[in-house]
Parts: C-alpha cells; structure tokens; sequence
C-alpha cells in the first residue's frame, strides 16, 4: 500500500513506433525498475496509461517501451542529463494528482532547493529471531553487506544506523547474519520486484527528514552513522605483523586523518601516520594506512581534523574524548589472512576440457559406460527428444564445426549439451608451450572428473579423472611438465551435489536404507521403475533433492539434523549434526588431488550452496596439505562473508569485474563515473591481498562470450584485455578469447578452439594484442600488486595509475565510440613528467596537466618517470575528487540500460543463468 501521503500520478505515453508489447514507467520513485510500473492500453486507442501513488518530492523518471527502449518524456517542464547522453524528466509531486507524458498539461518545475543538501537518515530493523549482526545494502553503498552496519547498543533486538544521503529515491535490502536478505516492510515507501523472486524496499530521501552542510575545512565533522567496529573489513591483518586499518567518514566532510598507535608499554610517546584516501561510494569517504603492529596487544586510535576542529573515531562515532577512542589489536584476534602470492603476480587460463584440443583420438567417446545405456540411439529424422526424460550423448566428429551446439534438429529448441567433440589432457599437453607463451602461469580446468556430462560437474567419481580425458597417471604426469614450464593447476570441484551417475548415489538406489551411502542424499520415495532408463517424463524433485530440480544433479546432505535448503546458512559445526562419512570422503577427495596429484589450488562451484561449516574444515584441510593453495569460490555478488581467513582466497569475480567491464568496456554502457564506483565497490569489499587475488574474468563457460556481447567489436575486446592486465586482482582467460572466439549463450560459447587461427587476419591480430598486454604485466609488479588510484572518471574516459616502490605507470581507456581526452593532474609527480609509451616504446614530455589523446574504443598505457614516480606507493595518484565520486546517473536513454546494481538477491543464489550450464 501507498503511504498515506503519497499523490496519484497518472503516466500516459503514446509510443511513436509500431509492434509495441509494453510500456512502464521507470524512475527514481521505483529504483528505475523496468517492470515494477507497468502502463496498459486497454481501450487500444495507442495511448499506454497507469495511475501510481508517488511521495511528495522530486522525481526523475523516463518510459520503457518493449523492456528495453528508454524514451524521455517530451512534454516535461523540466530535464536532467542521465549521465549517457539523454535527459530525464523531472517531476515535483505536491498533494495535488498530476497527469504527465502524452497529451498531458505542462507541470510546474521541480523546486531547486528539493535537490539540494543532504538529509539524516536512520534506518531501524527488528529481525524476527535473533541476530549476531545486520548490514544495511543499497544503491547508496553498491549492495555492499559489510560498508553500514547497524548496531543493537541497548539489546532491545531492534538494530539502528543512520546515513547523510543527498535526495532521490533508494533501493535497499537488511542483510542478517551475512546471508538472509530481508526487506524493510516497516520503513519502505513502495517496493520493486528484485530480479529474483523477492523485492526490494524502496526510500524517498525528501523534505520529510533533517538536511544537514557538509563541507571540507568548515570544522565540523558530522557523526551520523559513524564508528569503528574493529572487524575484519576494518582491521586486516597480512602477516608478517602488517596491519591494513579501514575507516570511514562522510564524503567530503573531514579533511584529513592519522592513524595513531603506541607501539610500547604504557606510557611510550604515540606515532602517527596520516592515512590516504583510497575509495568513496555515494556516503562515505574511505581512508586506509599499513602499520606494523608489534607482538602482543597494541593501542591504536584515529584522529580526524577538519578547519580548526580535531576528533577522536571511537565505536560509536567521533568524540573528543580520547581516552574512548583506543582499541588493542592483537594477532590473536585478528588472524593473518595470507593469500598466495603465485595467484597475485600470476595469469589464469580456463579450459573446458572436451573443447580445448583433441590430443588423442585412443579415448574419445565411445559411450560405452553403464550411465549411457539407452541414450547413445540418434532419434528418428522429424522428431524431437523429451528432454525431460530422453538424452542423445553423441560425438561430433568435425572439430571445425561448432553448428551442432545450436543447430540440433532433435532438441525443442535447437540447442545440443549432449554433443562431446573429442578434447582432453593430452590436446592440453600438447600446447603447453603455446599456453607459456602466450603469458600464462596457472590452469583453471573446468571439471575433469568421471561423469556423463560434457561439463563434469555432475561427477560419478570425484577421485578418478574421466577416461575420455586420459587416467590419473597420464595427469599425474601431465601436471609435473606444466610445472616444469611455471605452469600451476587448478582444479574445478562442485560439492554441493553429485551426479545421479555417481558410485554412491547408485549404491544408494539400489540398496536403499541398507546402504552406507543412503543418507547422502535426501530421498522422498524410492525411485520409479526402470531406473535410470525411466520409460516415461517424471519430476526427479519428487523422488529426491536435487540442485534446482535438475535430476541429473542429486544434492549432497551435509546435516542430518536439517532439510537442504535450511543447510547453508550454518556457519557452527556444533549448530549442525554433520554427516561425518559424506565429509570425510570430500575432504579425503580434496587431498587427494593437491598432496598425490600435487595440484594447486581449487575453484568451487555453487559455493553459497554449501554450509559455512564445512567450508571452514575444507579450508584447514587443504591449507594443512599445501600452504599455498589457492581458494576460489563461484560467487557472483558480494562475497565478503566469504573471503576471510578461514574461508576462501577469492571468489570469481564476477560482481566487480565482469559486470562493470560488461556494462562500460564491453557494450559501451553508462559512464566512467559509474564504471570507477563499482570497481571502488570492489576493492572495498575484500581485504587488500584477497581483491590482488581475486579471478578476473569477461568471458566464461556460464555467459555468453565477449565477443558476442561485444556485436563483434574486437576493438573492445582488445581493450577489456588491456584493462585486466592492468588492473588490480587475477586476470583470467576463457580459453579461445585471445583468439576472439565468438560464441552466445550455452552451449554456443563452449565451441571448440579454433587451431586454424593463424589462417585470420583479425584472429592474428587479438592474438598478438593479448601477447604485448600479458607479457607488460608479466614484466611489472606495479602493475600486478601496486597501489591502484583513479586519476579521471569523465563520460567515456577512465585513467588510473598503478604504482609500487620502484614503477608507476598511467592507464588511459576510452569505452566511447568518438575520440576522447583523459585529462591528468601531475602535481603528485612533481608536476613535470616523461611518458613513455609501454606498448610502442615512444616517450612524451608531460607538464601540468597531461592531455592524454585516445580513439574511439582504445586504450593506452605509459610508464612516468618524474621526481616522485619511482617513490613510495603514495606517489601513485591523489585521492579521488569530489567530481570523480559523484554518484552517477540511475538510467539512460535509446537502448541503453540502468546499472545492474538495481537488482540484489533475497537470499543468496545462483542467478537464472547459471542454471543452463549444467543442463
């Protein structure tokens, strides 16, 4: 229901165009949500109408025409630029209905003081059970889950937090525990739907709460919302007695910080070191400082200046009490979380297996396993299979020809995950060298175990690798030459379900409760006659859990004391009856493969579907077996609750890497501005040495490639490439796309690689980019661990440097499709610089501010030489600009799309598409 001071507002639109499905209306009173308002035309006269209770205030908004098309109101008193080269309407809701759009009177113009000033908000949740933490996530943070948390200080069960938000309209979530998101029922204005079967809650930031100056040197330091809670995205402790401090304070609001500590007994004098300003979302300022912090505890305090006034950070917010403003840190508390260093100066190549080369014909398919009984008979010309219960598992025998992944005349809708096409460890062999010189140091294999699947994540035996790929011995063998050639393993694991082909699941089907291995899965009733050659369509769900109904895929149970879908959440093992058997046999897996195979790290698939718990017993295990393991969980939003000491290294990248590079590098949608906010999203969300570990991908086995996302721009390729390579985290290549191999959604984007590249011109061409940009960060350690700054974020423009003790250097990119400027400031190096070309060797003399020339869809890169660029880290840029940290424009015009941010998960799960890879 509306709040009670909300006005009827009536959208009307009459689209100008033909073969129009739907219209609605999107803007800042429903987040820009493209569905949440629709517009009907039930009289069919052309005119799309809806009447929507809004809140008094300023609103922007614009109309959606066939989902995607966003098209400015004309008739609008007033626009706004959105940010992408169009204008929004601007809207002043009294308490008086209005009518807009088509047809529609000239409405009054939006007071300018509406838009001004920041107003005090307070945010209140009471959960329903009781909570060890809550986090508020929005689009004024990037749906961070740790940047604002509330805090409970009475016990009273109700958790409060209070932010400085400039006006407009907000999407949020409460996030409980780390996991449960929850919308705020009591405190929203409206609601959208979120993408993924929940919604979100919706705020109007108006004249209904307090406005409040904030400015730099005016020596006020405003509180709301503020303190210190000293945990893990706080303190991050990085081994070796290096301690990595975080804190925040209003955007804009306070001009400098120190950290101060006293590094002996009571009574020793104080040092102090100011901190840097590193990042900024809509809210806050972030500013961080390394310190070494003795053995034992060690007092450490925050001192803020702004004008003439000076503050003291305690928990609770500023104070000029100093003696409530020192915490203790001490290894004790505060672990080291240590990542492997050979991931962060690294680059990552995946390899799905059966695509990649066909190295020996001896094991190709020949489906002579008992799991293909019944399955391996072409269905008769005209007819199509049931996929429901019918499978054809064939081989193509045309490396060459990726047609019958989309063009299967006996699939509903065309598509083959049955087809195998011959690829395995020995093709892989075979081009190790290639594989060394194109740069890459480690090898992310999608699954190799024994399974039915061409993608292996429905694994029948998790300690054999699948005879069509080779035998254990033959990968034992192939794993010691990739690491003669300083080439490491990674191995692809899912251990939140089995295959229904697997030894225990079948042993548990058959022998039912009398078997060892029965109470591994979750059975309703015994399986149906004919199993596993049912002669009839049936629901697997109904039988057993299985991942997102999918029968192929039988869940694993991990607590006997609970159903599956309430497993995941648990992060105690004494909160749980673990299935001692099931869990040992994964982790005696696990070793397995890192001690006797001498593997070297894991990524894990559909990670969020597995409990806390026992991701805490596989990181002690693996860690114990080889130190310098790595860990990477399939995670695709913020993963913080995640990556941490006891946890995983990293995750997949996906939320602030492949989505931003999508929007801005990859389509050319939105702007820097909103590029730079949730890349700094990103870099805020994990602890330092876990965001220079983190797997940078723009293509994958579950996306449609970026080449094809790209409508084949291999300008924009080329320039997605350069930025991984020169941005902070794991760069990791999908097989084939230095090759600018094409390929849409699965299975289209599983093509074979093609060996014949050498015979394209273009494919040459990305071929020899991807050369020069791995071989650059291979040669520089600034650019794989150096401090990260953003020098300009401005329409299509992005700089950045990246700088260590010894090198800077300055990377220019242009997303647009006209020729661009980016605009640098030198005063940090001294004002005058020499530029050197990294890619064409040829040098510029710099003075003042730089005027850095760029093409449409190019980037460009130089190393600086000045009197501070070879300094310390802090030579590398200053700290953002207001200009550069506002935030950006919540929608756009044409064709163009909001940002992704404007949907977040109820719950945490795997989005939609990340169901079809496994089909």
């Amino acid at each position: 229901a509306a709040p009670l001071w909300a006005t009827p507002v009536t959208f009307r639109y009459q689209p100008m165009i033909g073969g129009v499905s739907s219209v609605s209306a999107a803007g800042s009173f429903n987040g820009w949500n493209t569905t949440a308002s629709p517009l009907k035309d039930d009289d069919k006269d052309g005119r799309w109408e809806a009447v929507i209770d809004i809140p008094a205030g300023r609103v922007t908004y614009k109309f959606v025409v066939n989902g995607d098309q966003w098209m400015p109101d004309d008739n609008a008193a007033e626009t706004e630029d959105d940010g992408v080269g169009g204008k929004n309407a601007v809207l002043v809701v009294g308490d008086k209905p209005l009518l807009v759009g088509s047809g529609a009177p000239v409405v009054r113009k939006a007071a300018p003081a509406a838009a001004s000033g920041l107003r005090q908000v307070t945010f209140k949740f009471h959960p329903d059970s009781k909570a060890a933490r809550v986090n508020l996530a929005g689009q004024f943070n990037d749906w961070s889950t740790d940047k604002t948390p509330l805090s409970d200080s009475d016990g009273d069960g109700t958790w409060t937090t209070t932010m400085l938000l400039p006006p407009g309209s907000y999407m949020y979530k409460f996030v409980v525990d780390g996991t449960t998101w929850t919308p705020d029922k009591a405190g929203q204005d409206a609601e959208a739907d979120d993408g993924y079967g929940g919604k979100n809650s919706i705020l109007n930031v108006d004249d209904r709460f307090t406005s409040l100056e904030v400015k730099v040197g005016d020596g006020k330091i405003n509180d709301a919302g503020l303190g210190f809670q000293q945990n893990s995205a706080e303190v991050n402790a990085m081994g070796g007695g290096q301690v990595e401090f975080t804190i925040k304070t209003h955007l804009n609001d306070v001009e400098s910080v120190e950290l101060v500590t006293r590094p002996g007994a009571a009574g020793t004098p104080e040092q102090s070191m100011k901190m840097r300003a590193v990042d900024a979302d809509r809210a806050y300022q972030y500013w961080r400082a390394t310190a070494t912090m003795p053995a034992g505890e060690s007092p450490y305090a925050f001192r803020m200046h702004d004008g003439t006034t000076t503050m003291w950070l305690g928990a609770g917010g500023p104070t000029k009490d100093a003696a409530l403003a020192w915490f203790k840190f001490s290894e004790a508390r505060f672990p080291a979380f240590e990542t492997p260093d050979w991931v962060k100066h690294g680059i990552i190549y995946q390899i799905y297996p059966d695509r990649f080369r066909n190295g020996s014909t001896a094991n190709d398919q020949d489906f002579s396993e008992w799991y293909y009984n019944g399955r391996k008979t072409q269905p008769a010309a005209g007819t199509k299979l049931d996929l429901k219960y019918q499978e054809y598992y064939h081989l193509v025998k045309d490396w060459n020809d990726p047609t019958p992944l989309t063009q299967c005349a006996w699939t509903p809708d065309g598509r083959d995950w049955m087809a195998f096409y011959g690829g395995d460890i020995e093709g892989v062999k075979q081009k190790l060298d290639y594989l060394k010189e194109l740069g890459v140091t480690a090898i992310y294999f999608n699954p190799l175990f024994e399974a039915k699947s061409t993608h292996k994540y429905d694994a029948s035996d998790f300690r054999k690798i699948d005879p069509h790929f080779g035998t254990n011995d033959e990968f034992k063998t192939f794993v010691q030459l990739a690491h003669s050639k300083n080439i490491r393993i990674i191995l692809d694991i899912v251990y939140n379900h089995t295959g229904n082909t697997n030894w225990a699941f079948k042993d548990a089907v058959e022998k039912g409760k009398a078997s060892a291995t029965y109470d591994w899965y979750e059975f309703k009733q015994p399986l149906p006659a004919g199993w596993p050659n049912v002669p009839g369509p049936w629901e697997p769900k109904n039988y057993y859990e299985c991942w997102w109904g999918f029968g192929d895929l039988p869940n694993l149970n991990y607590d006997l004391s609970r159903q599956n879908s309430a497993e995941n959440g648990i992060h105690d093992v004494k909160d749980a009856q673990p299935n001692i058997g099931m869990v040992k046999y994964l982790l005696d897996a696990t070793e397995y493969w890192l001690k006797d195979m001498d593997c070297d790290g894991v990524r894990l698939d559909a990670a969020n579907e597995v409990p806390f718990w026992f991701w805490k017993m596989f990181h002690q295990r693996v860690k114990s077996v080889k130190p310098d393991a790595y860990i990477v969980g399939e995670l695709w939003g913020n993963a913080g609750d995640y990556v941490r000491p006891e946890l995983f290294d990293a995750v997949m990248n996906y939320a602030f890497h492949y989505f931003p590079v999508e929007r801005f590098l990859c389509k050319g949608e939105g702007d820097a501005g909103e590029f730079d906010a949730t890349l700094s999203t990103g870099r805020l969300a994990y602890p330092r040495q876990a965001v220079e570990a983190q797997l940078n991908l723009i293509s994958s086995h579950d996306k449609s490639r970026f080449v094809a996302r790209s409508g084949g721009d291999l300008n924009r390729l080329k320039l997605a490439a350069l930025f991984q390579m020169t941005y902070i985290g794991a760069p990791t290549i999908y097989y084939g796309d230095e090759v600018s191999l094409g390929g849409g959604d699965d299975p289209d984007n599983r093509r074979p690689f093609p060996w014949d590249w050498e015979s394209d011109p273009k494919r040459v061409d990305v071929h020899e980019w991807y050369k020069k940009v791995t071989a650059l960060r291979t040669a520089h350690k600034a650019l794989q661990t150096g401090d990260f700054r953003t020098l300009t974020a401005a329409g299509k423009v992005y700089a950045y440097s990246r700088s260590d003790g010894n090198e800077t250097f300055v990377v220019a990119l242009n997303a647009g499709r006209e020729p661009g400027v980016a605009t640098i400031d030198l005063t940090p190096w001294g004002g005058t610089v020499k530029a050197t070309d990294a890619l064409s060797g040829a040098t510029e003399n710099w003075a003042g501010k730089a005027n850095v020339s760029l093409a449409g869809e190019t980037g460009r890169v130089f190393k600086i030489d000045g009197p501070r660029a070879a300094g310390s880290a802090s030579a590398g840029a200053p700290a953002l600009t207001p200009a550069a940290t506002n935030p950006p424009a919540r929608t756009a015009t044409g064709i163009n799309k909001p940002a992704p941010s404007v949907k977040k998960p109820a719950v945490r799960k795997p989005v939609a598409k990340q169901v079809a890879p496994k089909k």
